[in-house]
């Protein structure tokens, strides 16, 4: 291939990659659910730079405070209420949430934390639609 058959391959690719990372505007807000490795079920919520996440059948509900550092990636580090009901969650550090979309309607969240660089996790995210 020519240099410029690769140049223009490279542009088309780096546009293409460059969409799908700026298009996550629809998950910055609203109520998502997903189920981790273990088959349990969170619910989210997520409303300006406040989250809160569930998971079913347990009674707490954790808080947190999410700061975009980019239009599909986010940190999330706990409130003072939810490190007064888990102090184990300290231990963690900030956790950092990478978002790609899949569909409207989902997405996968790629999550990292500070204080565990070999952790990792993937899960995809669905919205949930709310009833009017």
């Amino acid at each position: 291939m020519t240099f410029k058959k690769l140049y223009l391959l490279f542009l088309l690719i780096s546009s293409c990659y460059g969409y799908a990372q700026t298009d996550c505007a629809a998950f910055k807000n609203g109520t998502f659910t997903f189920t981790d490795k273990n088959n349990r079920n969170y619910t989210i919520i997520r409303d300006g730079d406040k989250q809160t996440e569930k998971i079913e059948d347990e009674q707490e509900v954790y808080e947190f405070t999410i700061k975009w550092t980019d239009s599909c990636t986010y940190t999330v580090t706990p409130t003072a209420t939810t490190i007064k009901k888990n102090k184990a969650i300290l231990k963690l550090g900030t956790m950092t949430v990478k978002i790609t979309p899949k569909t409207d309607t989902s997405y996968v969240q790629l999550v990292r934390v500070a204080n565990s660089p070999k952790f990792k996790r993937r899960d995809e995210v669905f919205v949930v639609k709310e009833d009017k």
